[in-house]
């Protein structure tokens, strides 16, 4: 799979550095994960092999090229670092729960968004593409620590309906 992905970039005429090679062996072994550019600059950081080695500001230079080319997906939200994980040519459409409080990433079931989509498209008659779709709420362990609906809706805002 690594050797696709190596050939993604001679496509783009990117070079395959010791340090883009090492980045994306890392993206690959941390799949469904969704690391920050900090993890991935750690990560590197770890071991005797001299080539892998790379600054911060190589790391975020790298992943803002891999997501122009596509091969990264990034998750931003307001108050928190960017996330990145590697985007395979199988997970084009890949979809995420985001909790706004805790920054808790989840993967959506494609069966789901496959539901999603025909709702949209008998309700609507809008045909969703294939954009990754992000859905922001609550995860379970922070929804819980209201005790009612008022609590909710202070928590998140007075834009809330119910």
């Amino acid at each position: 799979m690594l050797d696709q992905i190596y050939d993604l970039l001679k496509q783009y005429d990117l070079r395959m550095t010791p340090q883009r090679k090492a980045i994306l062996e890392i993206l690959y072994n941390c799949r469904g994960h969704h690391l920050e550019t900090e993890n991935i600059y750690q990560l590197l950081s770890i071991g005797p092999d001299k080539k892998r080695k790379a600054g911060i500001a190589t790391v975020y230079r790298t992943m803002e090229m891999f997501e122009k080319v596509g091969l990264v997906s990034r998750l931003s939200m307001e108050d928190s670092p960017s996330r990145y994980e590697l985007v395979l040519p199988q997970e084009i459409n890949h979809h995420h729960l985001i909790c706004l409080k805790c920054g808790r990433v989840q993967e959506l079931d494609d069966v789901l968004t496959e539901e999603f989509k025909k709702i949209i498209l008998e309700n609507k008659n809008f045909v969703v593409t294939a954009k990754p779709i992000k859905i922001f709420g609550y995860c379970d362990g922070c929804s819980q620590k209201c005790n009612s609906i008022d609590d909710f809706k202070m928590k998140i805002g007075s834009g809330f309906n119910v």
